[in-house]
């Protein structure tokens, strides 16, 4: 089997280093020269190749940045194989699908890995990145059960579990779970920002603060390709904060305690 992977950053480079095995050939693309010998060098692919071959193997991940994804989509379905499966890595749908309902290509799986880094670029890239990560896939209609099966076996092989969901329903739950926790990392790393004369940071603020200190060209090109359903995630956080001030503002202990008693019986719902 040859793998194709069109974007060789932290994602790509990691899809690359996770399918190393005997008998399956790893080649990519990346336009910007730098990043594909990184991958190269630290043994992401087995060789470089341009678009138009990447497009020809048998799989193809499209690990691009957002603002790219439908332009390289456009540009692999019309170079591929009949036969080939296509499969995108990005964490905002709406372009996606709506690019897919049009195309009708059978042979394209709507797909987002759960997995990720602080830092970007080959240089970060893990072959275990992907253990124990949900991978979520978004079959349409148009989707044939043979590609989904396809990029199944491999997401298995890279050790992540499979999350079949909603297309539609996609922007707005990652803006909770994933978009929206690095909105509140940043806001966190920025009060703290200035000269303190003791380092009094401990676990809970290393958990909360990770990725604080993201690739702020990657992170707008999401926060502005999902930005109404992030908007209206930072909605609702300005409203519970508001009720938690509220109840501090009024000394009402009672208030506070079922804030937080209402986070531990959540938290113990969703594990």
């Amino acid at each position: 089997m040859t793998v194709g992977i069109v974007g060789l950053g932290l994602i790509g480079g990691s899809i690359g280093l996770a399918l190393r095995e005997p008998g399956r050939k790893i080649i990519g693309f990346d336009p910007n020269s730098a990043s594909a010998k990184t991958a190269f060098d630290r043994g992401c692919i087995d060789a470089f190749a341009d678009l138009s071959e990447v497009s020809k193997a048998d799989i193809v991940f499209i690990a691009v940045p957002p603002k790219h994804v439908v332009a390289t989509l456009i540009a692999v379905t019309a170079m591929k194989n009949p036969e080939t499966v296509v499969t995108d890595c990005t964490s905002v749908k709406a372009e996606v699908v709506e690019w897919a309902d049009r195309a009708a290509e059978p042979n394209f799986v709507i797909g987002h890995p759960m997995a990720g880094h602080e830092r970007t670029g080959a240089a970060f890239a893990s072959a275990w990145l992907f253990r124990g990560a949900k991978w979520i896939l978004c079959p349409l209609n148009s989707t044939a059960l043979s590609a989904v099966k396809k990029v199944e076996s491999l997401i298995t092989i890279m050790g992540s579990s499979l999350v079949s969901m909603d297309p539609h329903a996609h922007d707005r739950e990652i803006a909770l779970v994933s978009h929206l926790p690095h909105a509140l990392a940043g806001v966190l790393v920025q009060l703290a920002d200035g000269p303190h004369q003791v380092d009094v940071t401990g676990g809970s603020w290393k958990d909360l603060t990770r990725v604080g200190g993201v690739d702020p060209a990657l992170w707008t090109q999401i926060f502005v390709a999902n930005r109404v359903e992030i908007s209206k995630a930072i909605d609702e956080t300005q409203e519970k904060l508001a009720e938690l001030k509220a109840h501090l503002d009024n000394n009402e202990y009672d208030g506070v305690w079922a804030f937080f008693a209402h986070s531990r019986n959540a938290k113990e719902r969703s594990g």
